[in-house]
């Protein structure tokens, strides 16, 4: 008899030892994130983020151009140029973001998920710093066209993106410096106007960068968000805009598919870095770049006017 309970009593311990290999096997994020530090936690949850946003796209572009209100909202100039993509896009659906309905907006896509973003975004008291980190999210989150409100179209929206690339361009940018300039110059994406599908890695890694930057400058100054100045964090294009998401899709783009800059650099004409569209600097920014008097250089997709209405010492358009 007591070898019965021997025998039943080790099977009931090799199954519960096969039940913990298998959980530890099946679920080594969860049990990891459990003891990490909150800001482990927060890298980790970037990745789950990840891993759950490439799981389904839509199979093209969303037709849904995305605006952020300044305190003015819009003046005759800024009606005119929005006009020029709205009227003559009808089958998009247009959403002018305010500062406080992008709050809500991030408060209710991320506050579940991401507490630690939404907090940090609610805190920042800069206003480039939140409208450059909206447009971000409101593409991670529900894909779309953004646009700044200095941007016109020239072009029709449904052809921005060759009918070859439609169907794999999760991610569509712009060179607004490529060719043309002298010297050693720091190349840039446009961030007036970006194209995509929901769910991207490379935009929340943009994300991720941003928050992690503001994470070490609060760390070094100690200071909480609330206390991050634009003197602490230097140039704006450089924090937050264009030379930010530029770094950041050049980071996602060459983990992702060995990607480098020189694979993408002077382009003539679109070219796939994976899922990643890039556009040559003709197509969205035409005045930052000059071309050989012999190429026929096609027309650009839309104009940026360059009202820069956050260039002052708060960071925001002035009421």
């Amino acid at each position: 008899m007591q070898s019965v309970h021997r025998f039943l009593a080790s099977r009931k311990l090799s199954r519960s030892i096969i039940f913990v290999a298998l959980f530890l096997a099946c679920f080594p994020p969860l049990i990891v994130y459990t003891f990490w530090s909150p800001n482990e936690r927060w890298r980790l949850s970037g990745r789950l983020s990840q891993w759950r946003a490439t799981q389904s796209h839509p199979s093209t572009i969303p037709k849904k151009l995305w605006y952020k209100l300044g305190p003015k909202g819009l003046s005759d100039k800024t009606r005119a140029w929005t006009d020029s993509c709205i009227k003559n896009n009808t089958d998009y659906e247009a959403e002018f973001m305010t500062e406080s309905s992008g709050d809500s907006y991030v408060r209710n896509k991320f506050g579940a998920a991401h507490p630690d973003l939404v907090e940090m975004y609610l805190g920042l008291t800069v206003p480039i710093f939140k409208a450059d980190i909206l447009r971000y999210l409101l593409l991670f989150s529900e894909g779309g066209v953004y646009c700044d409100l200095d941007v016109s179209c020239e072009v029709l929206i449904d052809e921005w993106v060759p009918p070859q690339f439609q169907g794999n361009a999760s991610v569509v940018v712009g060179w607004e410096f490529d060719v043309g300039w002298p010297g050693n110059f720091i190349r840039q994406f446009t961030t007036w106007s970006i194209m995509a599908k929901p769910g991207s890695p490379h935009l929340w890694m943009v994300v991720q960068d941003i928050l992690q930057s503001f994470r070490e400058k609060m760390k070094e100054k100690n200071v909480p968000v609330e206390g991050l100045t634009l003197e602490m964090l230097g140039d704006v294009v450089d924090a937050t805009g264009p030379r930010r998401f530029t770094r950041s899709i050049l980071k996602s783009v060459g983990e992702a598919y060995n990607t480098t800059l020189e694979d993408i650099q002077e382009l003539l004409e679109p070219k796939l870095a994976g899922d990643v569209l890039v556009l040559p600097g003709y197509a969205f920014a035409a005045s930052a770049n000059t071309y050989d008097e012999a190429m026929d250089v096609p027309p650009p997709l839309l104009r940026h006017h360059y009202a820069g209405t956050w260039k002052n010492e708060k960071g925001g358009e002035m009421v």
